[in-house]
């Protein structure tokens, strides 16, 4: 990755600072970075929302025409999945009401218009759902009865069908990221927090479908989370994905688009924060997560929560996101471990974290296999050397991610008392809501 040409782009899609970089600034990119960095602009789901912002900006020319012929080649492919999905969701929409299951459409669909634009400009792998835990037999015997295989064990969660492969026993084609011949997942959600593999205790509300709210796309209408608690979700989504190393760019990016469009409504945030403020954690995620928006894509982040959201934590969480946030999102979390730094934050039991860390930083069980893109309709051969390779690069990434850790823990730890004694201050001047243990 080229971090110069990956900072540009970051820069590019900034929401409130006029962060355009000069023609010749741009052009100093040739088309080999670009090539290197096609994978990266993928990975992170940037490729479409930066096409979007050149289209918008009738900037498109200060990238070569090479890059501007394949963004446009994905965005089209990107456009005719997203017809695919829609229709998707108009049939898997019409199971639910068949059996009366009630469910809420998570992420996907449901973003627009709060968190993106066009659903055409973000990159969507599967369909998410959120169903009641009584509902999940009934659920299982629909989607079997309608042609879908069940992808994971009884005791996993989500759960995710797929429906067989029709081109079995055809010669594999190449298929891409954006392609709608790509496969799409079924993932069942019947709790929207899991503290099983981090560790963190969080208790959300019970009542989601209570506050669900109907939202419509494309004529198809649907159930949603409402507007307080899928932004509670899109957070927490945001802070698993970062503890677990590998949080995509876009994730960002979207937050901070609902954070530029919501920051005048003073009655959300209100709303919002009383959502939230007897959740454990959930507010030192929310600040976490908000400030990486801001760092990233410079979000403004309402003076209404920060008001309204206080905790001791918050200076040593803002030491992290100073020290490590940029430059470890820019990567998509996958290239250090410094989120260890911040995950203890989070973790009391001393000896749950030892745990924990040995896990993290020596792990033992076979790397992650690679997102589906990668795997789609490969020949066997193809997905073992591909498998192969992956695996080389995991083992590289542990062992030189675990020295970098072991050299940056001092000056983390030295870090970390400072904002310790921040803390303290605060806490023996009696500071109001609001102080400066929100800054970022």
């Amino acid at each position: 990755m080229n971090v110069a040409l990956a900072e540009a782009v970051v820069d590019q899609l900034s929401l409130t600072r006029n962060s355009s970089l000069d023609d010749r600034a741009w052009r100093s990119f040739s088309e080999a970075d670009w090539e290197k960095a096609f994978t990266w602009l993928d990975l992170s789901g940037l490729s479409l929302y930066l096409r979007d912002r050149l289209e918008r900006m009738n900037s498109r020319e200060i990238v070569p025409d090479s890059v501007r012929e394949r963004l446009d080649r994905c965005q089209a492919e990107n456009r005719q999945r997203v017809e695919a999905m829609t229709e998707e969701l108009r049939i898997l929409n019409a199971m639910f009401k068949s059996e009366a299951i009630e469910n809420l459409v998570l992420k996907g669909f449901s973003l627009c218009p709060d968190y993106c634009a066009d659903p055409a400009i973000r990159t969507q792998y599967d369909h998410d759902f959120l169903i009641r835990s009584d509902s999940v037999s009934r659920t299982a015997a629909l989607f079997q009865a309608a042609g879908y295989r069940r992808r994971t064990s009884s005791d996993e969660h989500p759960i995710e069908y797929r429906r067989p492969d029709r081109t079995s026993g055809r010669r594999p084609e190449p298929v891409g990221y954006y392609s709608p011949q790509l496969g799409r997942s079924i993932e069942l959600h019947y709790r929207l927090w899991e503290s099983v593999e981090e560790k963190i205790e969080i208790d959300l509300a019970r009542d989601f479908f209570e506050h669900a709210a109907t939202r419509r796309w494309n004529e198809i209408e649907y159930m949603g989370l409402g507007d307080e608690d899928a932004l509670v979700f899109q957070v927490l989504h945001a802070f698993r994905h970062i503890l677990r190393n590998w949080c995509r760019l876009s994730v960002f990016l979207e937050i901070a688009y609902f954070l530029n469009r919501r920051s005048a409504d003073t009655a959300f945030w209100i709303r919002f924060a009383h959502r939230i403020n007897e959740l454990r954690w959930v507010p030192e995620a929310t600040m976490v997560v908000f400030c990486l928006a801001e760092t990233l894509f410079s979000a403004p982040i309402p003076e209404a929560i920060k008001g309204q959201l206080t905790s001791a934590r918050y200076p040593v969480l803002a030491f992290w996101t100073k020290r490590y946030g940029r430059s470890s999102a820019l990567a998509n979390f996958r290239n250090d471990k410094y989120s260890l730094f911040l995950h203890r934050e989070f973790v009391q039991d001393s000896v749950i974290w030892a745990g924990i860390r040995k896990r993290r930083l020596f792990p033992l069980q076979r790397p992650h296999r690679l997102p589906a893109p990668f795997h789609r309709r490969s020949s066997r051969l193809a997905k073992l050397w591909m498998d192969g390779c992956h695996a080389i690069r995991r083992v590289r990434f542990h062992a030189v991610s675990v020295f970098k850790y072991a050299w940056e823990y001092p000056q983390w730890m030295r870090l970390r008392r400072s904002g310790q004694a921040l803390t303290a201050r605060y806490a023996q001047a009696q500071s109001t809501p609001g102080d400066s243990s929100w800054n970022c």
